[in-house]
């Protein structure tokens, strides 16, 4: 039985691959050595030939293409396709802290509650950008917690949990020319209006390449909202009281 799916989403990464590849690599490693059974799964999403050699040459890498055309998508083909019992998600051009494989499914079978587990921390890096850190925030500790889940993302894709919550949930498709993306920001929102918890991996951490052309500075750049949430509507209570706003109106009360 496969404990746990590695998914390595790509497009047109190139070299970058292979650094992501060996920090999966690596945790391969250690979590196999403590007796867990990993698969690697690449999900290349209209990925260039280029991609698509780095990922012929590494061993033990089961590569899958597709033409969503859709990192969120991409994301659900990967969970769609995988064998294991928990999922684990890594961008084509970052990198896992090599302990991360077995420090998550440590801290995930401790767990009773429904969680999904993030890093400790990420350092994020990359060309003209200048390196920093961000840290995972518990959400059993964070006071407001979905109200300051509407004002920022509190945590990043890069995420850890049985795979039956991620075919529960599946991510959203991005819709830069509708003004709407962030799929894993509206994904981490879905997660918390379902009853799960968000909590950090203690001593792990990610690093997270920044880079020109990257999905979250195109989306920037289109100044998109993000996707809309099961957990804002319901918080807000939009769903339940637009009938009755809109009867105020048309009565004169606004």
């Amino acid at each position: 039985m496969t404990t746990i799916t590695a998914v390595l989403n790509v497009h047109r990464e190139g070299n970058l691959a292979r650094g992501s590849l060996l920090s999966i690599a690596a945790a391969r490693e250690i979590a196999e050595a403590a007796g867990l059974a990993i698969e690697v799964l690449a999900i290349a999403d209209c990925s260039d030939q280029s991609t698509l050699d780095v990922l012929a040459e590494a061993p033990g890498v089961r590569v899958v293409e597709t033409s969503v055309d859709d990192l969120g998508l991409a994301r659900n083909v990967g969970v769609a396709e995988a064998a294991g019992q928990y999922m684990a998600f890594l961008d084509g051009d970052d990198l896992w802290g090599p302990r991360w494989l077995l420090a998550a499914h440590e801290a995930a079978t401790a767990e009773a509650r429904p969680a999904v587990w993030h890093p400790e921390a990420n350092l994020y890096f990359g060309p003209g950008h200048p390196p920093h850190w961000l840290a995972h925030p518990d959400q059993e500790t964070v006071e407001g917690d979905w109200v300051l889940l509407g004002i920022r993302n509190q945590w990043t894709s890069l995420s850890f949990a049985l795979r039956k919550t991620y075919l529960e949930i599946p991510y959203s498709r991005t819709d830069l020319k509708g003004g709407f993306g962030l799929e894993d920001w509206s994904w981490n929102s879905e997660i918390v209006a379902h009853g799960y918890l968000h909590k950090p991996v203690p001593g792990t951490t990610h690093l997270i390449r920044v880079r020109p052309t990257s999905l979250i500075t195109r989306t920037k750049a289109a100044k998109a909202l993000t996707t809309p949430s099961t957990l804002m509507r319901t918080r807000i209570g939009w769903a339940t009281r637009v009938g009755s706003i809109g009867v105020a109106m048309t009565n004169g009360a606004f």
